[in-house]
């Protein structure tokens, strides 16, 4: 691995306890160019702009996708990564369905903990956030060919973040568009899912949503994932959520509250819930939580949600059951436990 040093440093500039999410990064980049035989050696360098001609593939045909994990600092100034191998095998779950080349997974295991590691300092404490890592992987081909790219990037960025979400959820549950179709690319990390979705969510903005839940507009309206988060609800002291297909995100938070719910005593039903399921749920007053899971969003609370013209309530942030989970998700990033690999990688 090649470490080239940062001469001038920007993080006397930052403000922590200030945080604007994704706006503030980190002095380094890591990076790795794949020739359609193999990755080069893993570079670690001063963050800078990209150069690319203007008929790079991933600007025409859109095969460029990403992961979102997080770094965090405990009260011993120790590093955890938050289920970097999970991530890791996702980003190659992506890579897959979108015809990339896949990454070598120790080699990349290896590559970021080094990356995290060299800006230790950057990491912010317990109460003012975390560090956020974005790795991202582009098609790198010059042609205006529509085919499956030979070359691709890899790269890590991060930034210092605050908290993604400061207030419970007000959300409209979108019957209109859908975010992905069966079939499709839905359940990859694909940067078009996210562009694919822009317009109906700034449209509930405008009626001052702060989220979409989207729904399976061909199947009954069936639930299925927040834009940036897996849905969650709790009736009659159970957890529900919608089953995964190929049309969610398969979130590691929300596989994280899984398990921890699971092994608090509640009870988790994984299955297909339709619109008219869940209004019937908020009608009768049997729903006594609702939230949204993932790596930015953690675990946060939707008080309000509108189905139609309906708006419904519900004091989520005050349901012990869920706070209790909440609060294991929480303290777990923070432990550093160096035998369980499969939960964080410790950061020298």
């Amino acid at each position: 691995m090649r470490i080239k040093e940062v001469k001038d440093s920007a993080i006397e500039n930052v403000d922590f306890n200030n945080l604007d999410f994704g706006k503030t990064f980190t002095d380094c980049m890591l990076v790795s160019d794949f020739d359609g035989e193999s990755w080069s050696e893993y570079s670690i360098e001063p963050l800078g702009n990209l150069s690319l001609h203007p008929a790079t593939a991933v600007l025409h045909y859109g095969q460029a996708i990403f992961e979102g994990l997080k770094a965090y600092k405990n009260s011993d100034n120790e590093v955890n990564i938050f289920r970097l191998r999970d991530n890791i095998k996702r980003l190659n779950r992506s890579a897959d369905r979108m015809c990339m080349a896949q990454v070598n997974e120790e080699d990349a295991l290896a590559g970021i903990k080094k990356f995290v590691e060299l800006q230790k300092e950057w990491v912010p404490s317990q109460e003012q956030g975390s560090l956020y890592v974005r790795p991202f992987i582009i098609s790198t081909d010059d042609t205006l060919r529509a085919q499956v790219s030979t070359g691709y990037r890899f790269i890590v960025i991060a930034c210092p973040v605050g908290f993604y979400y400061s207030v419970p959820l007000n959300i409209y549950v979108e019957q209109n568009y859908r975010r992905a179709a069966k079939g499709g690319v839905g359940y990859a990390k694909a940067a078009g899912n996210y562009a694919a979705s822009f317009y109906p969510t700034n449209a509930a903005k405008k009626k001052g949503f702060d989220q979409i839940l989207w729904t399976d507009i061909n199947n009954d309206y069936a639930l299925e994932e927040l834009g940036s988060a897996n849905f969650f609800f709790v009736k009659d002291n159970v957890l529900f959520t919608p089953e995964l297909h190929d049309s969610i995100l398969e979130g590691i938070t929300r596989d994280t509250v899984i398990q921890l719910a699971k092994q608090s005593g509640m009870e988790v039903i994984e299955t297909k819930i339709t619109v008219a399921d869940l209004e019937e749920y908020l009608k009768a007053g049997s729903v006594q939580c609702l939230f949204a899971t993932g790596t930015a969003a953690a675990v946060t609370y939707i008080n309000s949600i509108t189905i139609g013209e309906n708006a419904y309530s519900v004091e989520s942030n005050s349901f012990e059951r869920v706070l209790n989970i909440k609060a294991a998700l929480d303290n777990s990033k923070f432990l550093a436990d160096r035998s369980n690999s499969q939960w964080n990688v410790v950061v020298d």
